[in-house]
């Protein structure tokens, strides 16, 4: 157990009780409550700070405030949190953000340009993995102390170079500037850690929600904060029950063990909406999954090759044969609800003219590749469809499955040939697609900027130049026209081969409204939910 106040024994003894239950038929789930199931492996770390999992991102973003947030039926557009207003400096450097004088802490404590500034500090200080979003502003340990300030009651931040403010506000509403309690992480910092290693299993928040228990594989559970300043929860807690199995998950929504099911099968999700009392929430995220195509195999650095095997797969027959509704087909680098995406899709099966680039390059019998592939599901049944239609043009594709783990440190090292993997953006802003597959001006081994472009040992310099133009362009319709030209270029000479876009499907009870979910990774929201 985490926590060891009597609230949070009581709160864990319930979600144990509660667990028990599962066995029985028709165990109702609590009035007040909302009882999730879902896939809760990749719980690692409680601190915003440090936090860099789907599932947490999603729980730090019903338990903290920020100074800004997405809205939360527009993903692209930013208004304030804990600022209540903010103003930008001529030379679009300085950013200064007035507080919302009420809002506060559940010790009943005000929030302060105090706590922002040093939850800000703190992330850069600890220099965790999220910390690479606020290195954005050209902030680093030596000069965050003079570029993130609190000035009479303001939280001032100065950005080192003129980037577009839209790309400012979007990284400020990540979950990795979640505002901690200065005071309280102050009483539980050891070694100079800020508090990390207390936070990693505990909440210092002013959201929505407060994070009251979690037991690792096991349970989570979000209990209402009647001191959050906004919209008040309309349900008491959110137990979250690890459940990695989907065919658990539908079984236990289906005996009313459970209300909301994250992970299943498209079979599963089709049997359960045959019946009246289930139902599906349905979102398109920015979830892609493509294939990086290594540029230290000598064949793959041809740019003929690249462009060869992006006619031998046949997505349209993987998005209906097996996808079945929870994929679509999509081949642009930026997802369907980023601003400026591009949604044509040029590739579709074609043989003859894959075989006729090959052989135009100089592969006119193929060539073996291997690709890395997730054992989880789809992943498996899409990288033998492809490995059947690369067969077709002489492709010998050697499919090596693992779990996930495995697959990302190949990926990381750049030690893969090509594999079939998937990807979010962190934020809604077009250069968070464009940062991380496009930009790379130092391709050697000793890089600090591993993205995806360095992941697959690819340098354009042209590329590079369009990208950093789009950056620093201040007029927004010029930079969506620029990040446009990008994903054309792209499609031409990058070694991505984009497949399909995730169209995310929760399972849930009819008695639950008001779920509202987004395109983010992190973008599901608790507090409107009612039960009835």
């Amino acid at each position: 157990m985490t926590f060891l106040t009597k609230k949070k024994q009581a709160l864990a003894i319930l979600v144990m009780s509660y667990g028990a239950m599962a066995g029985l038929a028709h165990a109702a789930t609590p009035e007040n409550a909302l009882v999730v199931a879902k896939n809760l492996e990749d719980v690692i770390t409680l601190d915003p700070a440090e936090a860099y999992e789907n599932t947490t991102g999603e729980i730090i973003n019903n338990s903290y405030s920020r100074l800004v947030h997405r809205d939360k039926t527009d993903a692209t557009k930013i208004v304030g949190d804990v600022a209540q207003s903010w103003a930008v400096s001529d030379d679009g450097k300085t950013y200064t953000f007035t507080l919302n004088p009420n809002e506060e802490f559940p010790s009943g404590r005000k929030i302060s340009a105090d706590d922002v500034v040093y939850s800000l500090q703190r992330v850069i200080l600890l220099n965790k993995t999220p910390a690479f979003l606020l290195r954005n502003f050209g902030w680093n340990k030596d000069n965050i102390q003079k570029n993130v300030e609190a000035v009479d009651g303001k939280v001032v931040l100065h950005i080192q170079d003129a980037i577009a403010q839209q790309l400012v506000l979007q990284i400020l509403a990540t979950s990795v500037t979640s505002i901690v309690d200065e005071k309280l992480l102050e009483q539980h910092t050891k070694d100079n850690d800020f508090g990390n290693g207390w936070l990693r299993t505990a909440w210092a928040g002013s959201g929505p929600f407060s994070i009251q228990t979690w037991q690792p594989k096991q349970a989570i559970v979000l209990e209402k904060n009647n001191h959050y300043y906004g919209d008040k929860a309309k349900i008491e807690r959110v137990i979250f029950r690890h459940v990695p199995d989907s065919s658990t998950q539908a079984l236990l929504l289906k005996k009313g063990d459970v209300d909301l099911a994250y992970n299943l099968q498209p079979d599963q999700l089709s049997d359960l909406t045959k019946d009246k009392n289930f139902t599906t929430v349905d979102t398109l995220k920015l979830t892609q999954i493509y294939m990086p195509l290594n540029q230290k195999v000598d064949a793959l650095k041809n740019e003929k090759v690249r462009e060869a095997l992006k006619w031998l797969i046949d997505y349209q027959g993987i998005e209906k044969n097996l996808l079945k509704g929870q994929w679509v087909v999509h081949q642009s680098f930026y997802g369907i609800g980023q601003r400026g995406v591009i949604t044509e899709n040029p590739y579709h099966l074609d043989v003859s003219k894959a075989k006729a680039l090959l052989d135009e390059a100089g592969y006119k019998n193929g060539f073996a590749l291997k690709m890395d592939v997730e054992n989880a599901s789809p992943y498996p049944d899409i990288a033998q469809s492809i490995q059947s239609t690369f067969a077709q043009a002489g492709i010998k594709l050697q499919l090596v499955t693992s779990d996930r783990r495995q697959v990302v440190t190949e990926y990381r090292e750049r030690k893969h040939q090509t594999i079939l993997w998937h990807a979010s953006v962190d934020y809604n802003d077009p250069n968070a697609s464009a940062a991380d597959y496009a930009y790379n001006i130092d391709n050697s081994e000793a890089s600090t900027n591993r993205n995806r472009a360095w992941r697959s040992s690819w340098i354009n310099p042209d590329i590079n130049k369009l990208t950093d133009t789009a950056l620093h362009e201040k007029d927004e319709t010029k930079r969506i026209a620029d990040y446009q030209q990008l994903q054309r270029e792209m499609w031409k000479v990058s070694p991505y081969i984009f497949l399909f876009q995730q169209k995310e499907r929760l399972a849930t009870n009819t008695h639950v409204h008001n779920l509202i979910t987004g395109p983010n990774y992190d973008a599901t929201i608790y507090n409107y939910v009612v039960k009835r």
